[in-house]
């Protein structure tokens, strides 16, 4: 692959990024369509059930005057092949004579993975594929983490967030949060968030911050699933985060039968996943059904050491840690510490973060690590 192949990939990379957090449960891919050294056509993955960043490609070049036959396609992720909510991207190509085909990474999706590159080549498209060594590749990954675990595990993304100050407590020992971190840092949580599919927190938070769990931003009109960890099914259905129906309660056969009843009168979903205790790995799979794909997990200290502790069982159970952290001392045994639950005995055990990443967001750190990568 030649420099300039490398730059019209990066084009397309560009392209994507302008769909992260608006495509789910389909990846956010880029393309550009090449033709005598000029992009003549290019686009991106807007929404599931609309047109395909292939197809917007295409389209565009049309739409330009341009003929695509003989034309160079550059798209960071495995054309589809099958009939979903949109026909076969590889039928288009074929149909334009489109000669070539460089993709930047094949598809883990079982109904694509490797047919979309077989269909082109039987075809008479000449495909191949960005090496994994070509350092562009890493940000083709970073595009579609959540679809490549949802993909190869059937489980969503989980991100674990949290606002802390420096000695990691998330509230003094009277309980006050409000507010620990930057505003600036307040907002970039929010983006991060409204990115997602859904976001969790247990019934404790709900109880003392009643929180919206609002998308914000051009990400306003998404319909977030906001999913709450309530084991008894004892929170009162007035809180902010029953006010619609993109709500579930994740809860126990604890829960007492009168307040089965309150909920499924307030038209509340709700489902039990184990005798006492929430089973995250159940959990994860019910919602990984249901095409959740990234789990914003931004509870307080008891779910936050919950998920913690069931790394220790099951290390998909976290992927990534966003942790916002603001130059201060709380100080005090009492205060609440950022991660609660059981912890480690030995060092040696602890959770490991890897590609970890500083940011400085309005004098606040945004320090990312990751538990798992795919590819």
């Amino acid at each position: 692959m030649t420099e300039q192949d490398i730059q019209y990939m990066t084009e397309a990379v560009v392209l994507a990024q302008k769909g992260i957090g608006k495509t789910s449960p389909n990846p956010t891919v880029g393309a550009v369509l090449v033709q005598n050294g000029a992009i003549i056509g290019q686009g991106y993955h807007k929404k599931a059930g609309t047109p395909h960043a292939e197809i917007i490609a295409i389209r565009d070049a049309l739409s330009k005057g341009h003929d695509p036959k003989g034309s160079t396609l550059f798209v960071t992720l495995e054309p589809c092949c099958h009939f979903g909510k949109t026909p076969p991207c590889t039928d288009d190509i074929l149909k334009h004579g489109i000669a070539e085909v460089i993709m930047g990474m094949v598809d883990p999706f079982p109904k694509v993975h490797g047919k979309g590159r077989d269909a082109l080549h039987q075809g008479g498209v000449h495909v191949s594929v960005l090496s994994k060594q070509v350092s562009l590749f890493q940000d083709i990954l970073a595009l579609n983490q959540q679809y490549l675990k949802w993909a190869d595990t059937g489980l969503p993304y989980v991100t674990l967030k949290a606002g802390m100050s420096l000695d990691g407590k998330i509230a003094t020992r009277i309980g006050e949060s409000k507010w620990i971190t930057s505003e600036k840092a307040r907002v970039d949580a929010r983006r991060e968030r409204s990115r997602c599919d859904a976001v969790m927190i247990g019934a404790g938070t709900v109880r003392s911050d009643n929180p919206e769990l609002a998308p914000h931003g051009i990400y306003r009109k998404k319909h977030l699933l906001r999913v709450i960890l309530d084991p008894r099914l004892s929170l009162q259905t007035t809180h902010a985060v029953f006010r619609d129906e993109h709500v579930f309660v994740a809860t126990t056969n604890n829960a007492k039968d009168v307040d089965k009843e309150r909920f499924t009168k307030a038209s509340i979903p709700f489902k039990s996943f184990g005798p006492q205790r929430i089973s995250l790995k159940r959990l994860l799979q019910y919602l990984g059904k249901e095409e959740i794909q990234h789990v914003f997990v931004e509870g307080g200290s008891g779910t936050h050491g919950y998920f913690v502790d069931d790394v220790r069982l099951d290390s998909l159970m976290i992927d990534r840690v966003l942790f916002y952290v603001e130059p201060l001392l709380l100080g005090g045994k009492d205060a609440v510490p950022v991660v609660g639950g059981h912890g480690r005995k030995h060092v040696k055990n602890a959770v490991r973060l890897s590609h970890t990443k500083v940011d400085d967001i309005g004098g606040t750190l945004k320090i990312t690590g990751y538990v798992n990568r795919y590819e």
